[in-house]
């Protein structure tokens, strides 16, 4: 019979030797630190579930953990294996799992990383950091893409990490591959496997604020509306790594549509046929007057803005073929689909920016995330917009040169004329954004006709 005093003992001084907290020890077993105490005093055992975890943690054998409270009884001797047999056995099936590690299927081993690549991935970030443990929780399917939480524990440190297993859309993974390269923008990314489309990378969601709060009427919210500066510095930054940098453009290509004049002009022509489309709804009745907690209430002379703003691109697109795109000038790498719900924001005063959902990097004008953030989300109207566009501007220039003030909002009031068509493609699909679509109208008449 096991003497549960003796189990206490041993499970103190097991815990002490690696220097652990009962604090830390119930958190890593997802346990209460009154369990911890209860088994340390004597009162209670161990569950029997949990003492591989322990001897995972105190770097022992389960019987380490037991052995010694037996009180010896012949009989149980008698029949048990003895230590030395089970050791034998532990060692033979590991040195086999070992051998055999490859054909191991995906369902005996789990989703996701190996346990192995997880602490080495962290070992390479933090090589003092010392023993590890691993705690994974179950998948959680999002977007066709399965998410885990992972905490890596050692005895003075926890490491929050997130594994994202991604399906047939994995444009971000390789958008992800390509950037850490360049730049601190995203999150660590502490392993990335392209053959199993996988990314292992920091968990930072209980330290910075995700983006999709700023139209809500709560504490996060008003401090993602009061630290927009702080959204532009950093997307200024993140633009500057890529400025005409002509081998990351060869990386990552040229846009179809920014490739000849042909194709912008295809382009351009496949925005027509989406307004043309969306009028033809309109007109019919097939677009709803109310949408969730938006209203349809255009006004018939501002949607014929629409036509006007195709003129407009094919005027002004086709001019920047040669003279920017492909020759590399003025031009760097976006995020491609920057709104608030893709930033994260530091609850420090510092106000850390980090970039998310990288599947649309591509390279472009710096303009076209300006107008997806500011004309489409923060600020469509002219005068609350420039101060925004001004700062932006001013910290570019930190690092840019030869980029003109008049170039800047020139190419603003392309992307924002390009993005009117974009609020146009998600009606048409089933997104009723009227809110989005009437503020690049805003943004149209008071950045592109006010001049």
């Amino acid at each position: 019979m096991l003497d549960t005093k003796k189990v206490g003992v041993k499970i103190v001084t097991l815990r002490k030797s690696i220097g652990l907290q009962q604090e830390k020890l119930a958190e890593m077993l997802n346990i209460s630190p009154q369990a911890i105490s209860k088994w340390e005093n004597g009162h209670t055992l161990p569950d029997t579930t949990l003492l591989p975890k322990l001897a995972q943690i105190f770097r022992c054998t389960i019987d380490d953990i037991i052995m010694p409270a037996y009180s010896f009884d012949e009989k149980i001797e008698a029949e048990k294996p003895t230590l030395l047999d089970q050791q034998a056995e532990y060692i033979a099936k590991y040195v086999i799992q070992k051998m055999d590690g490859e054909n191991i299927s995906k369902e005996k081993k789990g989703p996701g990383l190996d346990n192995d690549i997880i602490i080495n991935s962290v070992y390479n970030v933090f090589p003092n950091i010392g023993y590890c443990t691993v705690t994974k929780s179950k998948p959680v399917k999002k977007d066709g893409n399965s998410i885990i939480s992972i905490t890596v524990s050692a005895s003075q440190k926890e490491i929050k990490l997130v594994e994202k297993i991604y399906g047939k859309n994995d444009k971000e993974l390789y958008g992800l591959n390509f950037i850490k390269e360049y730049t601190r923008a995203v999150p660590l990314i502490y392993h990335i496997d392209l053959d199993e489309k996988i990314v292992l990378m920091d968990d930072l969601s209980n330290d910075y604020i995700q983006g999709y709060e700023f139209d809500e009427n709560n504490e996060n919210g008003e401090i993602i509306r009061q630290n927009y500066n702080a959204i532009l510095y950093s997307t200024a930054k993140f633009h500057s790594v890529f400025w005409e940098n002509t081998v990351a453009f060869e990386k990552i290509g040229l846009d179809w549509r920014v490739k000849s004049n042909e194709n912008i002009l295809s382009h351009i022509s496949c925005l027509e046929k989406d307004y043309k489309k969306y009028q033809s709804n309109e007109e019919s009745g097939k677009i709803p007057k109310v949408w969730m907690n938006f209203e349809n209430n255009p006004e018939p002379e501002k949607l014929n803005y629409f036509k006007e703003a195709l003129q407009y691109l094919r005027n002004e697109y086709p001019k920047l073929i040669e003279t920017r795109f492909n020759s590399g000038k003025n031009i760097t790498i976006v995020h491609g689909d920057l709104h608030p719900g893709q930033v994260l924001m530091a609850k420090t005063k510092d106000r850390t920016i980090k970039f998310i959902g990288l599947q649309a990097l591509r390279t472009g004008l710096c303009t076209e995330d300006l107008a997806m953030l500011l004309a489409l989300h923060i600020e469509s109207d002219k005068s609350s917009a420039k101060p925004l566009l001004d700062y932006y501007y001013k910290c570019l220039c930190e690092q840019v040169k030869d980029y003109s003030y008049e170039e800047l909002i020139n190419d603003y009031k392309l992307s924002i004329v390009e993005c009117m068509f974009f609020t146009i493609r998600l009606i048409n699909s089933g997104i009723y954004d009227f809110n989005m679509r009437d503020k690049a109208i805003k943004a149209y008449e008071t950045f592109v006709l006010s001049d």
